[in-house]
């Protein structure tokens, strides 16, 4: 291999050198793993940029200095194991990660193809390291780093629910799956690149607040797909997970040490019970029922809401998560079959309404919040009050919310067309009110994640929506007909 100006301090590493280095690495970390790719720096502390790289290509850094050993950068695991460099320059760590990315796109390319060029470095997602995209003879790849297991588990279900979907003459509904490399406890998982579903266009106004009248039909291509994988894969038994999704994990949130410190990090002093016992007020001068009374009404309801049959699911089904392949087909990527590490023994297996309901909370109002974070601008969320909380006769205040809480009628639309998809004939109050509640459940998983909130203002406005949800949950369910019988 050519490595340009890092060639000629290229050095093999000695036995005697290997092993200080993994006896130091087993020492301070009994859970090392010796497998998988590692850059060990010697004496030397690269800038973090070049830390944070390799990290996306799912190389392990470490930072040590024992006496016996040179100064410069050891490479453990991989294609270039036992390699070492000389440190030389202030660039040292911008060319280490140079040599190391290259060995690393060569090492998935021999699986797939030659010679690999580098393309783009897409965001990890909760279950990932790393998500890096190449170009490999012509056609784009995506290598996705993560814990091997979740790797393993997310191959097999794609790849599953795509041999599913092609015996029924269909396209896939995951990218195609190119290779699984397990590197101890991390794995690599190669697949076909897709191009992002573009965001913009799905709304009316560049806040993101009102879906576009064009939307739905944007949005059909992936509820066809989705409704053909439904059908398919449907049975009439309850998911072992619609407890959880529908009613416990509204309890179980709350006392989530991420949730507890999340609050205390945004709200300092203020008691997390005051919030969740209070009825809310909305714009317009909307009183809903706070978190606990809705939970509560949750509780007396979920035997006769809960779904008494399921199918294949995806579980995290929102725009960025939406696809377009080279030939415009849709493709979903990053399925979601396993919520607060809760295994169970139908995984895969869920309702197509929670399904969906991660869509709906998606489109509204969870885009118009996450893109205030992105553009600094949560404080215009909220008008004079700011977004911090303020309570009047026990009441929490959030009635200068700038969003609307109102469905627009793009998303009654695309809602109609949700339910449409939904391989089995229900009683619509059910299926509408389960739409209802997964959008809640969903956005309140939210409220757990201070590095995507950020501010007290984008916590607030995602609460909000999460009592208003509820409170349109039980509204539909509690309606009644011209005969007073309960409507359908």
């Amino acid at each position: 291999m050519q490595f340009g100006g890092l060639e000629g301090r290229l050095r093999p590493v000695s036995a005697g050198e290997l092993a200080i280095l993994y006896s130091l690495l087993a020492e301070r970390d009994p859970e090392f793993n010796s497998v998988a790719p590692a850059v060990v720096f010697v004496k030397v502390q690269p800038d973090s940029a070049s830390l944070e790289r390799l990290r996306r290509f799912g190389v392990a850094v470490h930072l040590v200095a024992p006496t016996a050993l040179d100064r410069g950068a050891y490479l453990l695991g991989g294609a270039m194991h036992g390699s070492r460099v000389l440190a030389d320059g202030p660039q040292f760590g911008a060319e280490v990660v140079a040599l190391v990315e290259r060995a690393r796109l060569r090492q998935w390319a021999a699986d797939v193809g030659a010679e690999p060029e580098f393309t783009a470095m897409h965001t990890p997602g909760s279950d990932s390291r790393g998500v890096v995209q190449f170009r490999l003879n012509g056609s784009e790849i995506v290598a996705k780093v993560g814990a091997a297991e979740a790797m393993r588990s997310e191959v097999r279900f794609a790849s599953e629910v795509n041999a599913l979907l092609a015996q029924a003459g269909r396209r896939g509904l995951f990218p195609q799956m190119r290779a699984l490399r397990v590197e101890g406890e991390q794995a690599v998982s190669l697949m076909e690149a897709g191009e992002p579903l573009p965001i913009g266009p799905l709304f009316a106004d560049a806040a993101r607040t009102t879906l576009a009248d064009s939307s739905p039909d944007r949005l059909q291509p992936h509820l066809d797909q989705l409704a053909a994988w439904y059908r398919l894969t449907a049975e009439n038994r309850r998911p072992t997970v619609a407890d959880y999704l529908y009613r416990e994990r509204f309890h179980v949130l709350r006392e989530q040490p991420a949730f507890v410190a999340t609050f205390r990090a945004l709200f300092d002093g203020l008691a997390l019970a005051d919030v969740l016992d209070a009825a809310v007020q909305l714009p317009g001068g909307l009183v809903v029922p706070g978190y606990v009374e809705a939970v509560a009404w949750l509780d007396k309801v979920a035997a006769d809401l809960l779904p008494d049959y399921g199918s294949g699911v995806h579980g995290d089904i929102y725009a960025a998560n939406m696809l377009l392949r080279a030939d415009g087909s849709p493709v979903l990527i990053d399925p979601r079959t396993v919520w607060e590490g809760r295994d169970r023994p139908d995984v895969g297996y869920g309702d197509p309404a929670f399904d969906l309901a991660t869509l709906l909370h998606g489109v509204f109002p969870m885009a118009a919040i996450l893109h205030a974070v992105e553009i600094g601008a949560t404080a215009e969320l909220f008008g004079e009050q700011g977004g911090h909380i303020r309570r009047d006769r026990g009441r929490l205040v959030l009635s200068s919310l700038r969003l609307p809480i109102v469905f627009p009628a793009a998303v009654r639309a695309l809602e109609a067309r949700m339910l449409r998809t939904l391989p089995r004939d229900e009683p619509r109050r059910r299926s509408r009110t389960r739409l209802y509640v997964g959008a809640a459940t969903s956005l309140a998983g939210w409220l757990k994640y201070e590095r995507s909130l950020r501010t007290p203002q984008a916590w607030l406005a995602t609460f909000g929506y999460v009592v208003w949800y509820l409170s349109q949950a039980r509204n539909v369910w509690e309606e009644r007909d011209r005969n007073g019988k309960q409507g359908s």
